[in-house]
């Protein structure tokens, strides 16, 4: 993975917390966390040869990543 890759789930990230109105936009932490779990997750598919755009063909992983760390953090 490179500083391509990262910048790319950046901004991945960045416009997933954009799509949610802004009583619900997660934190600046939830964001942080949503884009650590997400290049986690492509580091270790990475081997299998899975790409981002692999992970696009399935679902939103971004939102998804996003919606996650907020499920955490409501059961805490």
């Amino acid at each position: 993975m490179n500083q391509n890759d990262l910048n790319h789930i950046g901004h991945r990230i960045a416009q997933a917390a954009a799509q949610f109105v802004p009583s619900h936009r997660p934190t600046a932490a939830q964001t942080a966390d949503a884009a650590a779990i997400l290049h986690g997750m492509l580091q270790a598919v990475e081997t299998y040869g899975v790409t981002f755009a692999h992970f696009d063909g399935v679902a939103d992983f971004p939102r998804l990543a996003i919606q996650l760390v907020r499920a955490r953090d409501e059961g805490r």
